[in-house]
């Protein structure tokens, strides 16, 4: 029994070499998991994913009358392991009411908020505008679907969708898993025949490593089918004052848009003056009411002075004639 278990330990790490080395071993989702140092190894030596590729698509541009129909994916790409994500970036005029409406859309679509941060972008208006980030979590197959309704909420300055395919590393980190649960049986099935305590440790040890491994694979797994089944959409909202134009224009059109512009800015310039003015107007009536003393005591001093010199230059003149 001695010489057999180890014979078979040898087996079993030769087979389960053989059946990690028929395919290439899955890369890590940046997810911030830990797995084991065996299998970021493997991660280390497996061939880069292939790229990103992004879907330039239009939503809602042509005035955001009617949301333009978006791009789905290729049917060729209906049985392999893709993870779709997007960027939208949004304007709106009503910053409070387009918040609602997205968050009431995002549960009309069966998804979620993973992360949300606003803040105060400009004071340059009478109030201050806003912005916001959202990391929203959408299912995969309504992501289309989503991103037009988001694009009827305002006016979408940019929009881009990709989608990468993570089939072979997910096939790949099947076999792993497969290879090592067989492992794990051929191990128990030792463990249950070893007699000595040597033979028992050693079995042992090799499980728990097998153990381990197999844990990290199932989390890879978990991962990719999250990031699968869950499309992420990278929202950036902007409040303004006046929408950004999506649309090409011609020279008279810039021309009009920009000469409107400067007659607003105008406007809220001589608006924002009079509002600062009027609000105050205590403290600049006192203000001008010191300067006016301040510039009445000076005068009469001057004219005091230039009294005075006039006075004393008669006086000698007249002493003069005499």
């Amino acid at each position: 029994m001695k010489r057999i278990i180890p014979i078979a330990l040898v087996f079993l790490l030769a087979v389960a070499m053989a059946f990690g080395c028929s395919g290439k071993a899955a890369a890590a989702p940046e997810n911030g998991v830990y797995y084991s140092s065996q299998a970021k190894a493997d991660y280390a030596y497996d061939e880069p994913e292939a790229p990103m590729e992004m879907e330039d698509a239009v939503y809602g541009y042509e005035g955001n009358t009617a949301a333009a129909p978006a791009p789905n994916p290729s049917t060729a790409l209906s049985n392999r392991k893709i993870i779709r994500n997007a960027d939208m970036s949004v304007e709106t005029l009503v910053f409070d009411t387009f918040v609602e409406q997205l968050t009431g859309s995002v549960d009309d679509f069966g998804g979620y908020i993973e992360s949300s941060s606003v803040g105060t972008r400009s004071y340059r208006s009478d109030h201050p505008l806003r912005y916001a980030h959202y990391t929203i979590r959408i299912p995969a197959d309504r992501l289309d679907e989503f991103l037009n309704a988001v694009s009827g909420l305002g006016n979408v300055t940019s929009v881009n969708t990709g989608l990468r395919d993570v089939t072979t590393n997910y096939v790949d980190s099947e076999k792993h898993l497969e290879s090592l649960r067989i492992e794990q049986q051929a191990l128990l099935e030792i463990l249950s025949k070893a007699t000595t305590v040597e033979d028992i440790i050693t079995v042992q040890d090799r499980l728990t490593y097998v153990r381990y491994e197999i844990e990290s694979y199932e989390a890879i797994l978990r991962t990719y089918d999250d990031q699968i089944a869950l499309s992420s959409v990278s929202l950036s909202v902007n409040e303004v004052e006046r929408e950004t134009p999506v649309v090409e224009e011609t020279f008279g059109e810039e021309v009009s848009r920009r000469f409107n512009e400067s007659l607003e800015d105008v406007g809220d310039g001589f608006k924002n003056f009079a509002a600062w003015f009027l609000g105050n107007a205590p403290e600049i009536i006192v203000v001008l009411v010191i300067i006016g003393i301040q510039v009445l005591i000076i005068v009469l001093i001057v004219k005091g002075i230039k009294r005075r010199v006039r006075k004393n230059r008669e006086k000698k003149n007249a002493e003069k004639q005499s």
